[in-house]
């Protein structure tokens, strides 16, 4: 960061009071406070006294604003809404944030000021431009809060490192961080989410930095108890989320920039992917390979290779001489195919090509400052990279996927979109980042300068394609797969955290990072299990896929160059073990399902750290070796060569071992436990009072549920109400009440243990099948009773220590209890 000598306000001179909002005007800045809602304030400090433009790429979604009160007292200015009050010191010009009960949090330690940036003084590498765009662009603003000293810093998107990102210095700027791999000191990466979850006991807010600007979050890396923001673009813009958990700042996150798209079922189900399958032949070995051992699969990616000379939206005719043939063989097994699109264009003009003369004709194409087109270097040789911040580029990009579509493709995956382009071609000695330059000029009006747009190419990309697959197919929800992407992502895409590499390390990091991303509004995420770099060893892979089983999005994924990394390419023991972990998956379905409904309505993540589902408990909040899936389930995964068993930490409250059905807090030694965990036995807890609801084992989503399992595992005093979630698993109509929602009730062991399933509500009927109902107790009951009455088939399963019952599931309500 520079280091001049900031510029300051000063202190308020004048204000004015408008019922939502405040504008506080200093000597020579402006402060305009909003309540954007009743729990979210948004702070804007202008140097110049101009907001910036708005645009229509902005991922805020508009919501009702609040009223917010304005009172003078004292040398102050005291906001308030109905859960949050601010003072606003007239002298020194900072802000001081309170909670409901008087708790503050966020407070400025001095008032924000601004400074010229050097491009030198920046993190930015390889850069064409000598020196940052003057003006605006050039301006840094920068603001200094306090840290509470037991505050953890959470979120802040796609890291490497620890879950918790206290004491250091991150900024934002999409890059492909690649070869050799991602490591722990690394900073920016494929995706830039500058939004910050800070929490304590007692108390977790949020602050989202609203800049798609080059920006900097120093979380006490300078000083241990300073979190400083600085961005370019002459704004400082941020929201306040005034929690007070953490669920609650997610929920206010995605309030702000959408909820996380509902996927389609077979999504939830396993991927299979290689860089590449390169022919019909080779895709359809594969995918009989999957059936002939009978390992579930419900998609497989086809990388870059299927397209003729890397050319986007073509196919190699030698090696796929009918594409939609090889989908509908595809489609015949029960798997969907997913096609990789990268945005990059070859430079090839009158040679049929019409993609490139295409864009050209319609001023697709970015464009260097001078006027001329720009160019650089991707996987088809020399390449021209569309200018997404224009809405008919837009519109030709997403029309472009209609040959796609039109041969069945389901899901569509965009990769190499920070954008990833060289100066060179790919391979050839000396390659560096060729990007394009910041004050290259871009949007409908060329409103806009790279410097400011760049960390939105990745997601405008995806925009652009999911509206289209909502236009050429509107019955059923799109489905995409992206690299780069930013805040609000999550609205329109699943993503996973690029080219990792097949190290213990890399499995390890995937907790902290999928949690982290979770915290930061991405629901649907994953990394590629096995690792994409280097050889996976056999025991690696063992624990890799146990661990993918509970990733929100599970895809196994390799270069070409590695060994082979189908389930069975490691040997019969670890085939097996992948099978099981694989079923596991399925049956995890309807919870898994249920818990991606929940997202879409709360942005509530599937997979996160323990801190989020015990707020209260400090000493859980750095663990990220442990993770919660959902509310019901703990899984504490291996991640280090010839371990055979490890350490639980338990949070309060009743546990049991999905492996055995029996009850571990009671073993337990002042909270923690050791547990076996050999391969292919990953440590999985559940939480007392769930009512856990599982599948049969399928091949495929495409074939109909038969059997719904709910297993209750009651608490010790508490009851608690879990509701099963389902609909078509495609389409629109849940929209609609094409829904079928089941409130289950597990009640405790204080009280008579049971387990009772409400009516089914909605419009949605679910396919016949059967209903295995499951009570777990701490002994063979005497009696087993079936709606109120002696039950006249049950059978007591001694190993897991459940009483089950089966019935037709008729929709009704039942209660089976001992």
């Amino acid at each position: 960061m520079d280091d001049h000598p900031l510029h300051r306000p000063g202190p308020v001179l004048a204000w004015e009071h408008d019922g939502a909002g405040l504008t506080a005007r200093h000597e020579t800045a402006v402060t305009r406070i909003e309540a954007t809602a009743a729990d979210i304030l948004r702070v804007r400090f202008l140097p110049d006294g101009e907001p910036a433009p708005s645009r229509p790429w902005d991922p805020l979604l508009p919501l009702p604003a609040a009223r917010l009160t304005v009172e003078q007292e004292d040398g102050a200015l005291v906001l308030r809404t109905p859960l949050l009050t601010v003072r606003l010191d007239l002298a020194a010009g900072t802000l001081h944030p309170r909670t409901a009960d008087g708790t503050i949090f966020a407070a400025d330690i001095e008032a924000a000021g601004w400074r010229d940036m050097a491009l030198s003084k920046t993190k930015l590498r390889h850069m064409p431009d000598p020196e940052l765009p003057a003006g605006r662009p050039r301006t840094g603003v920068v603001l200094h809060k306090r840290l509470a000293p037991d505050e953890g810093c959470f979120g802040l998107g796609q890291r490497t490192g620890g879950l918790d990102r206290r004491h250091r210095r991150l900024t934002n700027w999409t890059i492909d961080r690649s070869s050799p791999g991602h490591g722990r000191g690394n900073d920016n990466m494929y995706q830039s989410h500058p939004v910050l979850l800070a929490a304590r006991p007692g108390l977790a807010w949020g602050l989202y930095l609203h800049s798609s600007w080059y920006s900097v979050i120093d979380t006490g890396y300078r000083e241990p108890e300073r979190l400083t923001l600085m961005t370019l673009g002459g704004e400082l813009d941020y929201f306040l989320f005034a929690g007070p958990t953490p669920a609650a700042v997610v929920e206010q996150l995605t309030r702000l920039t959408g909820r996380p798209a509902l996927p389609p079922l077979w999504a939830l189900g396993f991927h299979q992917s290689r860089w590449s399958y390169r022919s019909d032949a080779e895709v359809r070995a594969v995918a009989r390979g999957f059936r002939e051992r009978r390992i579930p699969l419900d998609a497989i990616h086809l990388d870059i290779d299927y397209m003729d000379g890397f050319r986007v939206f073509t196919w190699d005719r030698q090696r796929f001489p009918d594409p939609a043939a090889t989908v509908a063989a595809l489609h015949a097994d029960d798997i969907r195919a997913v096609t990789i699109v990268d945005p990059g264009v070859k430079k090839e003009f009158g040679a049929g090509y019409a993609v490139a003369d295409d864009g050209v004709a319609g001023d697709h194409f970015a464009r260097r400052p001078d006027g001329e087109l720009f160019s650089a270097y991707v996987w088809p040789g020399e390449s021209l990279l569309p200018d997404f911040c224009r809405s008919a580029t837009r519109r030709w990009w997403g029309d472009l996927h209609e040959g796609l579509v039109g041969i069945g493709i389901d899901g569509i995956w965009c990769d190499m979109n920070e954008p990833s382009i060289g100066d060179r071609p790919i391979g050839e000695p000396g390659r560096h980042d060729q990007p394009i330059p910041l004050a290259a000029r871009q949007g409908d009006d060329g409103e806009a300068l790279q410097a400011e747009t760049h960390n939105l190419y990745g997601q405008l990309m995806v925009q652009a394609t999911a509206d289209a697959l909502q236009r050429l197919r509107p019955q059923r929800r799109p489905w995409l797969l992206t690299r780069s992407g930013s805040i609000g992502i999550q609205r329109w895409s699943a993503s996973w955290m690029g080219d990792n590499s097949s190290w213990w390390e890399h499995l390890a990091m995937s907790l902290p990072q999928l949690a982290s991303m979770g915290l930061s509004g991405s629901a649907h995420v994953g990394v590629d299990i096995g690792g994409f770099y280097h050889h996976c060893p056999a025991e690696l892979f063992a624990r890799w896929i146990e661990l993918g089983t509970f990733y929100p999005f599970m895809r196994n994924h390799t270069r070409q160059g590695t060994r082979p990394q189908e389930p069975w390419a490691f040997g019969p023991e670890v085939e097996a073990l992948a099978r099981r972990a694989i079923e596991r998956r399925y049956r995890l379905l309807p919870y898994l399902y249920t818990l991606a409904h929940r997202a879409h309505h709360t942005g509530e993540p599937l997979l996160r750290p323990l801190l989020f589902d015990f707020p209260d408990e400090g000493r859980l909040h750095p663990i990220d070796d442990q993770v919660m899936i959902g509310p019901l389930l703990m899984i504490a995964p291996v991640c280090q060569p010839g371990i055979r068993r490890r350490l639980v930490e338990l949070p309060p409250g009743t546990w049991y071992d999905l492996h055995s059905g029996r009850r571990v807090d009671d073993t337990a030694d002042r909270g923690a436990l050791i547990t076996d965990a050999p391969l292919g036995r990953l440590p999985i807890l559940v939480r007392g009072g769930a009512a856990l609801t599982l599948g049969n084992v399928r091949q495929s989503t495409a074939e109909p549920l038969a059997e719904l399992t709910i297993d209750g595992f009651p608490d010790q005093d508490e009851p608690r109400t879990w509701t099963l979630i389902e609909d078509a698993g495609d389409g629109h109509g849940y929209r609609n009440g094409e829904l079928a929602e089941t409130a289950i009730t597990v009640h405790p062991l204080a009280t008579g243990a049971a387990v009772e399933v409400g009516p089914r509500q909605g419009g949605y009927a679910p396919h016949p099948r059967d209903l295995l109902l499951r009570l777990h107790l701490p002994e063979r009951p005497g009696t087993v009773r079936l709606d109120g009455h002696p039950a006249d088939t049950w059978r007591w399963d001694a190993q897991q220590q459940a009483v089950e019952i089966r019935l037709s599931d008729d929709g009704q309500a039942h209660r089976l209890s001992s």
